[in-house]
């Protein structure tokens, strides 16, 4: 991998921030890396993923790490990216299609936004938002307010993960309204604390931990126009009780396996609700961040949510940070401190996340995505057409993209493609409500080169299976290191 940074020239830049000739020359190298400007890195797997240095550090992991905080793939341990690429413990580099799940926007090695974070720390690593403002908090709200959409008066309330950004969300259509039952969607995921998980419908995850409640109402995710008619009919039906007090959604479900509604349902969702005094929250966490092309995949549908809920991508992947975003009136219904935290508006993140903003905006960076979206979604359909034995369906916009793998003969099938994508150099994730979509969502700053290679990869590994000719060492890897959600 060209370029490598070491521990050591790190130290001594960051040391030379204080100068500003130091500054100047690290800020000249970010501008250069935009867009494939990186130092020229190639996919290079010379020792069979997980190398046995993952492989140790898998079991070190398993003596300390709670077994609900890891879900692991396919047994990698990673040490580094740059760019697009990403390496292992074993020095094996990859072209990135997980992303971190989704955070990392911007790929790896971006100085401007560490740069950022580190020269906030410095000065102020925490006011504690709640008790004293700081500029960095306000500044990424009145960010946020204007690049969401709608042209209508918003406030912002800064959180930490877009689990307690989804908790917040509903707390503040709870006390607007005056209601408590929200609506939401089979196979949707909002989170893992409080309300964002009781209103996730995946996989079972709240099972043993919350009951059953009347006040989170299931109704299925359309993907057919018959569907959207039926999901629509059932929606209208619980309104007119007059207690529901908002729909949560996903303009784009995610997890499930970027499942895209069809044409028209948000829009007229979101009449209805407003027929109902009712709020539309959306769940942009995954598909936001300029990931569809546009800043939110919401754009897409034309509609104007009353609050929107953004993290993930937020911070680029260097903090964790998120944040709701909402109808002034929406958001203040919440009395004071009846949502916050010691770490709201944590200075350095708020400054990474602003960077993050400018950068997509300066750099092209949506318009990016939506291109070689389009061209790696065109290919991967072309390819579904051509093994409909192996592949069910290519999906999805801009650069958030989802390829169904048909399991019906093995269930283990997507696990088995991806993992081959993997031992070929393109780290894809996998998920879906049957583990059966191959997830394809790489860092927005990707090549046309490199997505061609994600293209031709997928070529390779789906022949195989038509083939019959999926390694047996692979099921073994399968067999003893995928877990996924």
């Amino acid at each position: 991998m060209s370029e490598r940074i070491s521990r050591r020239e790190m130290l001594s830049r960051v040391a030379g921030l204080a100068t500003g000739a130091g500054l100047a020359l690290v800020q000249e190298k970010a501008e250069a890396e935009w867009l494939g400007e990186f130092p020229r890195v190639a996919v290079s797997v010379k020792t069979s993923p997980p190398g046995p240095k993952s492989i140790a550090m898998l079991e070190r992991m398993r003596k300390v790490i709670g077994r609900t905080n890891y879900s692991g793939l396919y047994g990698i341990t990673l040490e580094g990216g740059q760019g697009a690429y990403v390496t292992d413990l074993d020095g094996n580099i990859y072209l990135d299609c997980l992303s971190a799940a989704t955070t990392n926007v911007l790929g790896y090695g971006h100085d401007e936004v560490a740069l950022a974070y580190y020269q906030t720390a410095t000065q102020l690593q925490n006011s504690c938002f709640p008790y004293s403002a700081n500029i960095q908090a306000i500044e990424l709200a009145e960010k946020l307010t204007r690049i969401t959409p709608g042209r209508h008066a918003k406030k912002v309330l800064i959180g930490l993960s877009g689990s307690d950004s989804c908790d917040g969300a509903i707390e503040a259509m709870r006390k607007y309204t005056g209601r408590y039952a929200v609506i939401k969607f089979a196979n949707a995921y909002h989170g893992s604390t409080g309300l964002s998980q009781q209103a996730s419908g995946f996989r079972g995850l709240n099972d043993g931990i919350y009951p059953p409640s009347p006040n989170f109402i299931t109704v299925d995710f359309p993907v057919t126009l018959k569907q959207r008619d039926e999901v629509l009919r059932r929606i209208k039906t619980l309104l007119t009780s007059g207690e529901i007090g908002g729909v949560l959604a996903e303009p784009i479900q995610g997890d499930a396996g970027v499942q895209v509604p069809p044409e028209g349902f948000f829009p007229l969702l979101a009449e209805m609700l407003s027929k109902h005094q009712a709020l539309f929250i959306i769940d942009e966490i995954q598909s936001g961040m300029g990931r569809t092309g546009r800043w939110w995949a919401i754009e897409h549908d034309g509609v104007v949510p009353d609050i929107l809920v953004t993290a993930k991508g937020l911070s680029g992947g260097y903090a964790p940070i998120s944040a709701l975003i909402g109808r002034a009136e929406v958001i203040d219904a919440l009395h004071p401190a009846q949502h916050l935290f010691t770490y709201t508006g944590h200075p350095p993140s708020a400054a990474a996340a602003a960077k993050v903003i400018s950068i997509i905006e300066d750099h092209d960076v949506m318009a990016n995505a939506d291109k070689l979206g389009c061209r790696l979604l065109g290919r991967l359909q072309a390819l579904q057409l051509q093994y409909p034995d192996v592949l069910v369906e290519a999906r999805g916009r801009g650069l958030m993209i989802g390829l169904e793998i048909n399991i019906s003969r093995d269930p283990a099938a997507c696990k088995l493609f991806a993992m081959r994508c993997v031992e070929k150099g393109v780290y894809v994730g996998y998920f879906g409500n049957a583990q059966q979509v191959v997830r394809i969502e790489p860092p927005l700053i990707l090549t046309e080169e490199q997505t061609e290679l994600v293209a031709d990869v997928c070529a390779e590994v789906a022949k195989e299976m038509h083939s019959g000719r999926i390694p047996a060492s692979t099921r073994e890897k399968v067999r003893n290191f995928a877990i996924g959600l």
